[in-house]
């Protein structure tokens, strides 16, 4: 089981790397203008192309390029001629804990109010967190992060408006600057989650053994956060584990916008300046990132489903 998910995780790794070096190399654009300027004689960008085997056909480059990747070294920058492992092994933190932190935000919102609204079915609280959920995932992330700067940094001036402090410095202001990113993609992400909450907990309120349980006498507050809430929870987290990636590779402009050192500001700069090792990286990351929240996931839920795993044996 595990070796299949594994094997699984390997070839999905494979195709997506695939992918990327072909979608980043075949983008309008020349790297070699780019990092030599407008100014660039066809010969200057001849011999920089050269010298970086952009001259070459794709294909070898994918794999020379994959060989040295596999083996920890993803290149130089084409800027700065900086080398992009270590690079982005720095800013892997800071993007690692505003996705986790946002996460967190989006999962105190979504898991308690999708399973009041599924409780009070076509009541008050229904129609209320239903209707909270539609307009929050309406919402673009980029308006409420410059909605909340506005709000808590420049009228209350309760919260700065940005900058990082790493953790291991100084806990307070680290979390004083991640507060306002973190909630600025974790509210907009509550939405889904709070609507797939909802109508898993009503899929299985709906079911005999709830019915069988309440006639018997168990109360409403028994039924669910005892009989219903366990099997409720397994579409749940499948979804959150896709949201958990989504909102490590979303965050490109609110790194930008609250100016975050993280992979995400330097996906922003490879983008701008057509610098492939650094863009690929960075991607390739992200990539990494989402297919190993996917397969954690896919490991919890087959403990909390054990029908799952047995089905998946046979």
């Amino acid at each position: 089981m595990a070796l299949t998910r594994l094997s699984a995780f390997v070839l999905t790794l494979f195709a997506a790397s695939v992918v990327l070096f072909v979608a980043i190399n075949v983008i309008p654009g020349s790297a070699a203008q780019s990092a030599l300027g407008l100014e660039a004689t066809p010969q200057a960008i001849a011999r920089f192309e050269a010298s970086r085997g952009l001259d070459r056909p794709l294909i070898v480059q994918y794999f020379d390029w994959l060989g040295k990747a596999v083996n920890g070294d993803f290149g130089t920058s084409f800027q700065s001629a900086v080398p992009v492992g270590p690079e982005l092994l720095k800013r892997l933190p800071v993007t690692l804990e505003l996705a986790l932190l946002a996460f967190a935000v989006a999962n105190l919102i979504a898991f308690p109010l999708g399973t009041i609204a599924a409780a009070r079915h076509r009541k008050g609280a229904d129609r209320l967190f239903s209707t909270l959920a539609s307009f929050l995932g309406a919402m673009p992330n980029f308006w409420l992060a410059t909605l909340l700067v506005m709000v808590f940094s420049v009228w209350l001036r309760w919260l700065p408006p940005g900058g990082y402090v790493p953790i291991t410095e100084d806990l307070g202001q680290n979390l004083k600057l991640m507060i306002l990113p973190a909630l600025s993609l974790g509210i907009v992400s509550s939405a889904l989650l709070l609507r797939i909450m909802r109508a898993s907990m009503l899929e299985v309120l709906s079911r005999d053994y709830i019915r069988t349980a309440k006639a018997k006498g168990a109360s409403e507050k028994l039924t669910i956060w005892r009989h219903s809430l366990r099997n409720a929870s397994i579409p749940y987290i499948n979804v959150a584990a896709v949201e958990l990636g989504f909102l490590f590779g979303s965050v490109v402009v609110i790194e930008d916008i609250f100016q975050l050192p993280g992979v995400g500001s330097l996906v922003l700069v490879g983008i701008i300046n057509r610098d492939y090792p650094v863009l690929l990286a960075s991607a390739l990351a992200i990539t990494v990132f989402v297919l190993l929240a996917n397969l954690i996931v896919d490991i919890c839920v087959g403990l909390l489903d054990p029908r799952r795993s047995k089905g998946s044996k046979a």
